[in-house]
Parts: C-alpha cells; structure tokens; sequence
C-alpha cells in the first residue's frame, strides 16, 4: 500500500539518503580541515619567546654535552650576539657541525645572547666543562641559562641581576 502522492520514481530502494560511512567520510574532512585552520591560526599569532629560547638552548647544551661523551669527541659551542652553534674537532680545527640540533641557530629579533667564557667552549667528554653561564634577553624579558657539563638549568632573572663575574 502505497501513501497518497508519494511515487518511487527513479529511487531504488536503499538509495534514498548517505550512508553512515559517508557521513563519517564528510566529517572527518571537515575535522582535518579545522584542525589544519586552528594550526595555522596559533603559529601565526605565537612570536617565539625569550623563555623558549633559553630553554632551547639548555637542552641543545645537554644534547652537544651528551654527544660529546657518548661520542668520545670534543664538541665546541659557538657563539655570537644573534645566535649559536656547534662545531665538531677534525684534526685539531673546529668544523662547524649541520647536522639537525647542533647547525647554527639564529635568535629571532630583537633578541640577544651573551655568555661569561670566551668562545669557542669546548665541552668536556668527561661531563667535567667548565661552568658556562648565558643570558637571553630582549628587552625586559631576561633568561639565564647555567651549564655544569651535564645539566643544564634555565631561570628568569630577577631586574638587575647579574651573571657571575659580571661587574
């Protein structure tokens, strides 16, 4: 029995509507777009940090330290106002390093580096550098990053403060 002005004409049966697999289909395109839009969105609006930077560099100085060791090579840290880097020793001379994690890294701007020993810092193979104390400021934003050959810690500075030995 068939209701009054309904006709079946051209639809077959099961065909009338999506299928719960095309529906997911839709929906997971739209979830991967939005995803992708929300991405794109934050990295735009997000300026790299004084404090990422510090903390990018303890942990580049703990990874250089623990190549040095594992590796049984000297590693040297490299460094200039606006960036750092690695170099690795072949035949008594400093080659810098390319390789991902040790390549030079540039500081975003406005942003400044300064250390208390004078570059090029060999790190110990035997954990046993010396104490490398850094500072990555721009503007009122002023990070310290202290290095003993094994571990490195990474702190704000308090207004004022000063590195040791500094006058």
């Amino acid at each position: 029995m068939r209701a009054a002005g309904l006709s079946n004409r051209g639809v077959r049966a099961g065909e009338a509507g999506l299928t719960l697999v095309e529906m997911l289909v839709v929906l997971a395109i739209i979830a991967v777009a939005a995803g992708a839009t929300a991405l794109g969105i934050g990295a735009v609006t997000r300026a790299p940090s004084v404090e990422s930077e510090a903390r990018r560099l303890g942990e580049r100085l703990q990874a250089a330290g623990d190549d040095a060791m594992l590796g049984d090579r000297m590693v040297a840290f490299t460094v200039d106002p606006h960036g750092y880097g690695f170099a690795a020793y072949r035949d008594g001379v400093p080659v810098a390093r390319k390789d991902a994690g040790f390549a030079y890294h540039q500081l975003p701007g406005g942003m400044v580096m300064t250390i208390d020993l004078k570059p090029p810092i060999v790190l110990g193979i035997d954990g046993n550098g010396m104490l490398l104390n850094a500072t990555v400021e721009s503007g009122s934003q002023r990070w310290r990053v202290t290095y003993d050959g094994m571990n490195a810690e990474v702190a704000p500075m308090k207004p004022g403060e000063k590195l040791p030995g500094q006058v």
